[in-house]
């Protein structure tokens, strides 16, 4: 089977879905799949092959981003039309895909979700700016045309929150949307070295292996909660507890709610110098109050690392937990006293047993392996279910 998959960006330090994407594709071509992976580049570059998994670069000049990923998905579109490829699967949309997999999510809840949380009149002043995003309304429009005007395109939805927002925002048959749950290609510390880990960085936090350790890990602050787990912690409920921020993001605008925060909680700033792998081993919760997150992957790796979760309805990810068993799932960010009692409940004793119990169920279930092969029969099945009318994947 040959396979084109197209995605726009493929640096793994940009965020999940890139990261996903590179594991995807050589997940798919360890189990026998001639997978080729076209992403941008400014100029033109050689085919390189890395895992198995053939790069092709679709040049797109200098220029402003929205024209860039103009020429990205023109050059895309010749691409796969001379290639002739079995599978285009469109991470970026892509009028030649025959399947679609939003792994960001559909653009419109993506919008939604990000406008949600602000208050007027900053909500009015940000969806105006969107309408202003030339880069994004494009790719909406692209991806509208794809799955109203295309009856042969599948899906494949990361979540069933993500098969909602097909099903329910542009009229997908659900017989061509399937779930296929998010993977991460993850492997937990061994316990001598988790148990290093843990003890290592604790006592440079200054912390016994009793006191509780909250970690938070995200490239984008305001988008995953932190303002929102910040004013959480200013609740006296919260004394005695650390938090470690983990991520890329410029740590300036929060300064002055730590400082509050700080009363109750002690607060650390660490970037990405240490391995998240080390802080799950770490840490006795991982706190993710997502706005947003189509099927977040460090919720994923928590899991499979044994970790206790406390996130949001509105994370994918969270559909794969048992909220009694695995920590706490809140409706929304922004209900402080629902986020510290999840928190409380989910530094028992019992939900950490429970979780280190059932990361070895967790690691098989959501493996990017297990990803890979479900899709490899997803294929297969959209292979067949075209087959009458393949002619228009080339429309």
């Amino acid at each position: 089977m040959k396979v084109a998959i197209v995605q726009e960006h493929v640096d793994t330090t940009r965020g999940g879905a890139e990261t996903s994407t590179v594991e995807m594709a050589r997940c798919l071509a360890a189990l026998g799949v001639d997978v080729s992976l076209l992403y941008s580049n400014v100029a033109d570059a050689a085919p390189f092959v890395r895992d198995n998994v053939t790069y092709l670069a679709i040049p797109t000049g200098k220029g402003a981003k929205p024209l860039r990923t103009y020429r990205y998905l023109q050059g895309a579109n010749r691409l796969c039309r001379a290639e002739h490829f079995d599978v285009v699967h469109a991470v970026t949309p892509c009028l030649c895909a025959n399947i679609y997999q939003p792994r960001g999510g559909t653009y419109p809840e993506t919008i939604r979700r990000t406008l949600a949380r602000y208050a007027p009149p900053g909500r009015w002043l940000r969806s105006l700016a969107r309408r202003l995003n030339i880069r994004q309304r494009f790719l909406l429009r692209i991806e509208r045309r794809l799955l109203t005007r295309r009856r042969t395109v599948h899906v494949a939805a990361v979540s069933d929150y993500v098969r909602r927002q097909v099903v329910n925002g542009y009229k997908v048959p659900t017989e061509r949307c399937r779930v296929v749950y998010n993977g991460v290609d993850f492997s937990p510390l061994s316990e001598p070295d988790a148990s290093r880990e843990r003890r290592n960085l604790r006592t440079a936090l200054g912390l016994t292996d009793e006191q509780p350790l909250l970690l938070f890990v995200a490239h984008n602050y305001q988008l995953k909660g932190l303002r929102e787990l910040l004013i959480a912690l200013m609740k006296p409920a919260s004394a005695g507890h650390t938090l470690v921020i983990a991520g890329r993001d410029n740590p300036r605008p929060y300064r002055a709610l730590v400082e509050r925060t700080s009363r109750h909680t002690s607060i650390h700033f660490v970037g990405t110098k240490t391995p998240v792998r080390s802080w799950y081993a770490a840490a006795d919760v991982l706190v993710h109050p997502t706005w947003y997150d189509p099927c977040s992957r460090v919720v994923l790796e928590a899991l499979c690392a044994g970790l206790p979760v406390v996130t949001t309805e509105l994370n994918g990810a969270a559909e794969v937990m048992d909220a009694a068993r695995h920590g706490a799932i809140i409706p929304t960010p922004n209900d402080p006293d629902a986020l510290i009692t999840g928190i409380n409940e989910a530094l028992g004793p019992t939900i950490r047993a429970n979780c280190q119990a059932d990361a070895p169920a967790f690691c098989d279930k959501l493996s990017m392996a297990r990803h890979a092969r479900e899709l490899h029969e997803f294929y297969q099945h959209a292979l067949v279910s075209q087959s009458p009318a393949s002619a228009d994947r080339t429309s």
